[in-house]
């Protein structure tokens, strides 16, 4: 009877597949590790900077959205995709959210990955499982399925160079199923209203060409690139129709990750991408395999960076603030309110860090569970930082109108939550649809009315376009809900929003 009971639960493990519990953690073990990269850790890591010490492309200079990787062996395409993760060197991102292409298991949306941590031989990377659940809640093609993770390569080859590369970050793994247009507006919705202020990064796992000849893949893949490059996704998937129609002699796709690539375009133009690189292709016919270069069927891989130029990015870029400097604002704005609630003057900060005096707009929000009791902001960035939080938040305690007759008061002070937005300079817009969802500020003028809403209103109501633009018209601005149509003015700002 002991023997039986083992037999179970030995086959009861081996059901678990590459996930597991280890103590009360829950773990996504490695499925590849000694088939597409080597398992040993040391073996593993000198790979990998042996890639990245090859690359010899320079180094953007901006802000870093997302990037497209090659997920076959790392004999075949290692290489290719040290282009795209050395442009990660040094800097910082919260959370880093990998798409890939199921290629074992059906999947109509995408499955969302529900770990504790992600394993590989060079370690654990701890999963955003709060921006996780967030992504799942907004659609029922948003699940998790482990099966479509136990066995799926695609974003497990690409998290050993992320540990490489970055420090301090957090995985969402995802598998993309069904490759439409709808299920990739879906998950990119999805991504959009769940990160919030997080730092993300979107990896697009895909190869490109699957089994044409060398040249014939050359050619293929150089127009895939050219619209991957147009930052369309649209325009990508017209790509893979055309292409695959012209009958190139055993081409079975464009993209193996048509879905994820179009889906991750989607989420860093409306995070702020303007442009689109291609920093390196090759295909397998350029590996020699025991000295013999097969270029009769091959696959090709591409790697790319979607970004902002440095030079472009002044008129809207987020604030980027190191965790010490926020905790200092968020200080001074409670260190503010505790003397002015008590009567008292406001004390003088002096900031340890320079960058707290830099000149910027902000708005102070209060909160007391939930529930709002006041938020009042100033857009001119003509007050050093410190000094316009300080200021902004007495506004708000005490000078919101909605609040005239319940102003906050010193004994519900504990109870209080502080959040801090740091406005960029504004810009105005002449098309509705550059507007960000989630990401975008708005402000409307119309004669001597004005209004605005924070760019995470859209994310807390689940507004859509339309209806952002007419609630801060009639609500915030006093003016009818369609003046946005009627000639009012309509400008844009990000902003760099963190709270206690």
């Amino acid at each position: 009877m002991k023997q039986i009971t083992f037999i179970i639960g030995f086959l009861a493990l081996l059901a678990l597949g590459p996930s597991c519990n280890q103590g009360n953690s829950s773990v996504r073990q490695p499925a590849v590790a000694g088939g597409f990269y080597p398992a040993s850790r040391d073996e593993l890591r000198g790979m990998i900077d042996g890639f990245l010490s090859r690359v010899q492309e320079e180094r953007i200079e901006g802000r870093v959205y997302a990037i497209l990787c090659p997920h076959a062996g790392y004999q075949f395409s290692g290489q290719v995709a040290a282009y795209s993760f050395k442009q990660l060197a040094d800097r910082h991102y919260d959370t880093v959210i990998i798409i890939g292409p199921s290629h074992h298991y059906w999947v109509d949306g995408a499955s969302v990955g529900d770990w504790d941590y992600y394993e590989t031989p060079l370690g654990k990377v701890k999963v955003d499982r709060k921006l996780a659940k967030k992504i799942r809640d907004y659609n029922q093609k948003l699940v998790f399925s482990p099966a479509a993770h136990e066995r799926e390569h695609s974003v497990e080859v690409e998290v050993p160079f992320l540990q490489r590369v970055l420090k301090g970050f957090q995985l969402v793994p995802i598998v993309m199923g069904k490759p439409t247009l709808e299920n990739c507006h879906i998950l990119s919705q999805a991504i959009l209203r769940a990160i919030g202020d997080r730092r993300v990064l979107l990896v697009a796992s895909s190869d490109m060409s699957h089994y044409p000849s060398y040249e014939n893949a050359r050619q293929v893949d150089e127009q895939t690139l050219s619209a991957i490059g147009s930052l369309d996704p649209e325009r990508v998937f017209r790509s893979d129709r055309e292409i695959l129609s012209q009958g190139v002699p055993n081409l079975e796709c464009t993209l193996c990750g048509l879905g994820p690539v179009a889906t991750v375009m989607m989420v860093a133009k409306e995070m702020g991408a303007e442009k689109a690189k291609v920093l390196h292709y090759a295909n397998s016919g350029d590996v020699a395999v025991k000295g013999v270069k097969n270029r009769g069927r091959v696959v090709g891989y591409g790697a790319v960076a979607f970004y902002t130029p440095k030079t472009q990015t002044k008129g809207g870029k987020p604030m980027d603030l190191t965790d010490e400097e926020k905790a200092e604002l968020l200080r001074i704005a409670r260190t503010t309110l505790e003397h002015i609630l008590r009567k008292e003057s406001p004390p003088e900060f002096e900031p340890k860090s320079e960058r707290l005096r830099e000149k910027r707009g902000v708005f102070v929000t209060l909160t007391n569970q939930g529930r709002l009791r006041g938020c009042i902001g100033h857009f001119p960035a003509d007050t050093p930082l410190y000094k316009i939080v300080s200021q902004m938040a007495i506004a708000a305690a005490t000078q919101d109108y909605r609040f005239y007759y319940n102003p906050v008061t010193f004994e519900e002070l504990d109870q209080i939550k502080i959040e801090i937005s740091i406005l960029s300079p504004m810009k105005k817009v002449t098309d509705v649809n550059q507007i960000r969802m989630g990401v975008d500020g708005i402000y409307i003028r119309q004669g001597n009315r004005a209004g605005t809403f924070l760019p995470q209103v859209a994310t807390e109501t689940g507004w859509s376009r339309e209806e952002f633009l007419s609630h801060c018209c009639q609500d915030k601005a006093g003016l009818p809900p369609d003046c946005w149509k009627k000639g009012a003015e309509i400008y844009t700002y990000t902003a760099t929003v963190f709270h206690e």
